[in-house]
């Protein structure tokens, strides 16, 4: 499956990223960062993953929020070192041991069958975890 973006660059680091059905995204020290964009897409894929497997499994909730914290090497070239994602899930049965498990178990699955995940693991530490609210 192939995906095309392009971007344009105008004024230095000022960019515009537009998908193949028209969609912009603003790149720029300003708006969106190189890495924000990374951590978005590994958020994305994660969760898309992970949704996947939680409806399968009819697991209920409210509302999820990913959040994904990394430390860059300094080096030249800089790469990323870790990242941390932590979803946070809201309107669950979080005191069932049972659905904790098998939310956690989702999470791991998402681990496993994410694109971006597998991608990035093979230069970064990642560690996912669960908090319920």
């Amino acid at each position: 499956m192939a995906n095309t973006i392009n971007i344009e660059f105008q004024n230095g680091f000022n960019g515009v990223a537009t998908n193949e059905n028209g969609q912009e995204l603003h790149v720029s020290p300003d708006q969106w960062k190189p890495y924000e964009l990374l951590f978005t897409a590994l958020a994305s894929c994660m969760y898309s993953t992970f949704l996947d497997v939680i409806n399968k499994k009819k697991l209920d909730y409210d509302k999820i929020t990913i959040s994904v914290d990394g430390e860059k090497i300094d080096d030249v070239p800089s790469f990323l070192k870790k990242a941390d994602i932590v979803f946070t899930i809201s309107g669950a049965e979080k005191d069932n041991e049972k659905i904790v498990a098998r939310f956690e178990k989702s999470l791991k699955l998402s681990e496993k069958y994410c694109s971006i995940y597998n991608t990035v693991i093979k230069i970064a530490e990642l560690n996912s975890s669960l908090v319920f609210e």
